[in-house]
């Protein structure tokens, strides 16, 4: 029967709830400040204005490039932060991390000593491609991916953190190379985390001013986004700006609500792993469509049982033989080491290590997902 759980309500402290409310005054009194000061009647003329919407589709161009951008390279650098120990890591996610709290105009000029004409790169990327990045859309899309894809990183990283590598040796062990692993395996386990991750990279690209306005200039139809018209139009024309704070402020809050709790709840996944044969004409009807991951693997057939030979070192020593076709059960109390012995054959873990030969051929230097042993 299922369980019924009944939510308690806890009343706050008395000296608690005060100034949390205190907080959510002062976090919405900015946003009630725009939805008073927002002249309703004009609003469709501001939004319709010929710079704003050149300026829209800019910030638009501009968001969806410095996404993609973050993606190709955000998501290889969160599962390395995630999975693989290497000196240097905390400076990594430091440099990771320092977009973040950097102030954007300190961004900005960064971006420009490292990637303008007169940068550190800028000349090299002038002289070899021909690409000038300040004061071109391109620069805008630097300047993005630069202050936005921390956002991504850290989701993923958390995700991928939070995640059992169980599946992951499995279709391993199974024969499933480490990027088809991650492609079929890893990614949909973790796309709350990166489905977050790319949302919230997305509007803080659509709404970055300062490294943009420093590094790329503010030139109308190339690097004059969204809030660089904003900035313009709260000196000329401050019922314009206004009426564009409240646009951009709608799709922050929409991104905001639509993932509401998406980066705090896992995801469940199911693995189905197929066995076949490789013989001419094999096919795989009777499969489920519909099925997220599917790892196909060889299997031995009744001709390909092989022997097994392994001396395993380790906090316990062992030499285990077993001829084709036998079977062996591994008993012992908590602790014994059952566990360690399989993953020592898989090639799984760094406690023991098995040099590993099944029939004649020599696994032990072979990735677990070569060896042949499930």
């Amino acid at each position: 029967m299922p369980r019924s759980r009944t939510r308690v309500r806890t009343r706050p402290p008395f000296t608690l709830a005060v100034p949390a409310l205190l907080a959510v005054a002062f976090l919405l009194m900015p946003l009630v400040g725009i939805l008073a000061r927002t002249e309703w009647g004009d609003l469709g003329a501001h939004l319709t204005a010929p710079g704003v919407t050149q300026a829209l589709k800019l910030s638009l161009l501009v968001s969806c490039w410095a996404l993609g951008l973050s993606l190709v390279l955000g998501v290889p650098l969160a599962w390395l932060l995630a999975r693989v120990e290497f000196r240097g890591k905390a400076l990594v996610r430091s440099l990771v991390l320092l977009p973040m709290v950097l102030p954007p105009t300190v961004g900005g000029v960064a971006l420009l000593l490292g990637f303008g004409r007169r940068g550190v790169l800028g000349p090299w990327l002038e002289n070899t491609f021909g690409i000038v990045l300040p004061f071109h859309t391109s620069g805008a899309v630097v300047a993005a991916t630069f202050v936005a894809m921390p956002f991504l990183v850290i989701s993923l990283e958390g995700a991928l953190g939070g995640l059992r590598p169980g599946f992951e040796e499995t279709a391993a062990s199974l024969g499933a190379s480490p990027v088809r692993v991650f492609l079929t395996v890893t990614l949909p386990m973790v796309a709350p985390g990166l489905v977050a991750g790319a949302a919230l990279t997305w509007a803080r690209a659509l709404g970055e001013f300062g490294a943009t306005i420093t590094f790329a200039g503010n030139l109308p139809g190339t690097t004059q986004t969204l809030p660089l018209q904003v900035y313009l139009l709260l000196q000329d024309s401050p019922e314009a700006a206004t009426s564009l704070s409240l646009l951009l402020l709608a799709i922050a809050m929409a991104v905001l609500v639509g993932l509401r709790g998406r980066w705090t709840t896992g995801a469940s996944v199911r693995v189905r792993v197929r066995a076949r044969e490789d013989a001419p004409g094999d096919s795989t009807d009777g499969d489920d469509p519909a099925a997220p991951a599917d790892v196909p693997v060889k299997a031995p057939g009744p001709a390909e049982q092989w022997a097994l030979h392994a001396d395993v070192t380790g906090h316990n020593q062992l030499t285990l033989d077993a001829a084709p076709g036998t079977t062996i059960a591994v008993v012992g109390p908590n602790g014994a080491g059952k566990t360690t012995l399989l993953r020592a054959l898989l090639g799984l873990t760094p406690r023991a290590h098995a040099r590993l030969r099944l029939g004649e051929r020599d696994v032990t230097a072979l990735p677990p997902h070569r060896r042949g042993v499930a």
